[in-house]
């Protein structure tokens, strides 16, 4: 396996190996010094976004911050909504039982004018019947 199978080659066809072999080393070459370019893209590509993240972060964390306190204060919100609809509900109940009372009273009020009115027509009437009509004057 030792032997050279090249020398075996007409001299032609060993040019043309060494030629391709020679071609393949400089596309290897310039794909090898294309890729040191991507891979220092990728490297710039990478410090840029560090530094982004780096700039970017305290917003972030501001804006979770603000988050928070915008969902604390829509639950205090929610919870005073429901101390209001309690308190709705308690006025409602309170406004039902006034107007009720407000009917009696008013029933009430009716009755004793009612009496005043009875009462006013019999003092009337006694009055009359005390005072008869001066037929001697």
């Amino acid at each position: 396996m030792s032997e050279d199978l090249t020398n075996k080659l007409p001299q032609s066809d060993r040019d043309a190996i060494l030629t391709a072999i020679h071609n393949l080393e400089t596309r290897v070459g310039s794909i090898d010094s294309r890729m040191q370019g991507v891979e220092q893209k990728v490297e710039h590509l990478e410090q840029m976004v560090q530094q982004r993240l780096h700039d970017t972060r305290p917003i972030w964390h501001r804006l979770v911050a603000d988050i928070g306190e915008l969902q604390a204060g829509q639950q205090r919100l929610e919870k005073g909504q429901e101390a209001m609809r309690a308190d709705l509900s308690e006025l409602n109940t309170t406004v039902r039982n006034v107007n009720r009372d407000q009917i009696v009273i008013n029933d009430v009020i009716r009755k004793i004018q009612l009496d005043f009115h009875i009462i006013d027509e019999r003092l009337h009437r006694l009055e009359v019947n005390r005072n008869p009509s001066n037929s001697s004057t």
